[in-house]
């Protein structure tokens, strides 16, 4: 816990550290004025430094070239440097928070301040997992009917944040977040491009995870489209699916080949397979273009139906089902199947 454990002259009282990102720490506070639960992002500039080796392996940046660079080592910044970049990107986010606030799966912007020389952005808190803590929790991969209610719902914020003009550019597993009530959340929006910008507005000129992202956002003079966020979703049901993540894009494009998902998952239907797979395709024209096409192919063969389990407001119950592989959610039928099945 930071040394201030309040904000804004004590509007903000901090209790927890929820995590930290590449430059940044979220906290669990408490808003004095209404007593309401939120999740306080606060830029630190420190754990940029920690980053450098991590973006040196599995990061790229856009350069003038038709390959590649490695991303910058930011450990080689100024401090000044590095502030600027992170409040920068701390105010882009809230831009696109409050430009998509009315689509539900985006969580909510209740505002920014700066303080502690730094910058704060204070959001809805959200109470669940991200997909690869629920992955964690079921030891590595998850079954293929919550694997699927986590796309659809993702689809469906990407459907909304599309027709809004927005791709998010950054779809993994750590940014999908399943909350305990099912309900699914698309969260981190400091990497979404404008489609409506010019040419440069829909590259992304910073680090990019090479696991999910698609081979247009890594190489120079590619624009991004709808059917870039398409490839980092199925990259990310991939590896929700078989535990591991697709061969990276880059180096499918050097020839390394692509296992089809179903030689790591023998017993998916097949729908499942040629759905994910098709969002892999290298040419983002050989790709599903929009959200709603992949949306009418999980409607067609699975039916969602979702219940409350009884409990699930108590902690502890949620964590004992999960220590059991099973959601602590409800039910998900697949048409497939002849009775629901539980998680």
């Amino acid at each position: 816990m930071r040394e201030h454990k309040e904000l804004m002259q004590g509007r903000y009282r901090l209790r927890n550290v929820l995590g930290t990102g590449g430059f940044s720490t979220i906290y669990l506070a408490t808003d004095t004025s209404n007593g309401r639960d939120v999740s306080i992002k606060e830029f630190t500039a420190d754990h940029m430094d920690g980053l450098a080796t991590v973006l040196r392996v599995n990061a790229y940046v856009i350069a003038s070239q038709s390959e590649p660079q490695p991303a910058e080592d930011p450990s080689n910044l100024s401090g000044e440097e590095k502030l600027s970049r992170g409040l920068m990107q701390i105010r882009r986010e809230a831009f696109i928070l409050k430009e998509l606030s009315e689509i539900n799966g985006v969580p909510e912007l209740f505002g920014t301040f700066r303080e502690n020389n730094t910058m704060y952005l204070v959001r809805e808190y959200l109470e669940g997992m991200t997909c690869s803590e629920y992955m964690d929790r079921f030891r590595g991969k998850l079954p293929y009917t919550l694997a699927l209610y986590i796309m659809r719902g993702t689809l469906e914020i990407l459907k909304k944040t599309h027709d809004a003009g927005y791709i998010h550019c950054d779809v993994s597993p750590i940014n999908s977040f399943l909350c305990r009530d099912g309900t699914v959340y698309l969260i981190d929006w400091g990497n979404a491009v404008d489609l409506s910008g010019s040419m440069e507005d829909h590259v992304v000129r910073q680090a990019v995870n090479v696991r999910y992202a698609a081979p247009e956002q890594q190489i120079s003079g590619h624009t991004l489209t709808t059917a870039t966020d398409i490839y980092c979703l199925c990259a990310t049901m991939y590896e929700a699916l078989c535990g591991e993540p697709p061969a990276p894009a880059i180096s499918r494009l050097r020839g390394e080949p692509l296992v089809p998902l179903n030689v790591h998952v023998s017993d998916l239907p097949s729908f499942v397979t040629d759905l994910v797979m098709s969002g892999l395709e290298l040419a983002p024209g050989d790709r599903p273009q929009s959200a709603a096409e992949l949306l009418e192919i999980i409607d067609s063969e699975v039916a969602f139906s979702v219940s409350q389990v009884a409990g699930t407001g108590n902690a502890s119950v949620s964590t004992k089902l999960l220590k059991e592989r099973r959601s602590p959610f409800g039910f998900l039928t697949s048409r497939r199947l002849r009775k629901p099945t539980i998680l």
